[in-house]
């Protein structure tokens, strides 16, 4: 009889363990099933990658400096800096450093994109005049070097992970490096860029971005963060940002 009494613990014990592993793997699998990713195979809304990108400067081009805070003008605590562009929800470039909580409301029919890092070169910019699109896309590449890490998380889940040093990558998950095409910049006013003459000029861009599908309806948070350390090839440049959107999603 103590034989069976422990056989028949056994059975139970395992039985409980099962049906936890079921559970989990069905937690598992709706919180998967709220988080997916436009892979760098896969258009989002059947627009190039790179042509997103193009969407993004020019947005980002013309966002002007606030004159009390220097930073970027209507990003301030608690508001919503977005840009959209068809179905598409553009956050703020991670450039403009700091800690920021953002409250917005979109649909459930557009997708997202998170910008880690970037850089552009356009022929508006100084010394770059008369630059090639190689020259342009050598020159954006180089904004982008330094110690770089980044991370997403939804919902509080961490989604993609990024770690950069200069040409390096020792990390990419989740995220795609994008090198533009020539695209014309158009810069309407004096944006934050105070180096930048105002105009269309021919331009390219690179950077590591994630593209987020739509998110289900309700409530949702996206949080994005990177650290930009110093190196020998980006003369010692440092930044540092954390950003977090709440988003109700309708």
């Amino acid at each position: 009889m103590i034989g069976f009494h422990q056989d028949s613990i056994k059975l139970i014990f395992y039985l409980l363990v099962c049906i936890g592993s079921i559970y989990s793997i069905a937690v598992a699998s709706v919180t998967a099933y709220d988080v997916d990713f436009y892979s760098k195979d896969e258009p989002p809304f059947d627009v190039d990658h790179k042509d997103w990108i193009a969407r993004f400067w020019n947005w980002s081009y013309n966002i002007q400096t606030d004159p009390q805070t220097q930073k970027f003008a209507g990003l301030k605590e608690n508001g919503c800096l977005v840009h959209k562009d068809s179905s598409m929800v553009m956050l703020v470039d991670s450039a403009a450093g700091g800690t920021w909580n953002q409250k917005c409301t979109i649909s459930q029919n557009e997708g997202i994109l998170i910008p880690i890092w970037t850089g552009e070169c356009n022929q508006g910019a100084q010394g770059y005049e008369k630059a090639s699109f190689q020259k342009l896309s050598e020159c954006a590449r180089g904004f982008d070097t330094g110690i770089i890490t980044g991370e997403v998380k939804v919902d509080n889940t961490p989604v993609a992970k990024l770690d950069v040093v200069d040409y390096k990558t020792n990390q990419i998950e989740n995220v795609t490096e994008v090198y533009t095409n020539q695209f014309n910049a158009t810069m309407a006013n004096e944006g934050h860029i105070t180096t930048q003459k105002i105009g269309t000029f021919p331009a390219a861009a690179h950077g590591w971005f994630v593209f987020l599908k739509p998110l289900q309806p309700g409530s949702h948070t996206i949080y994005y963060q990177n650290d930009v350390g110093s190196t020998t090839l980006n003369g010692g440049f440092k930044s540092k940002a954390d950003i977090t959107y709440s988003f109700e999603v309708k």
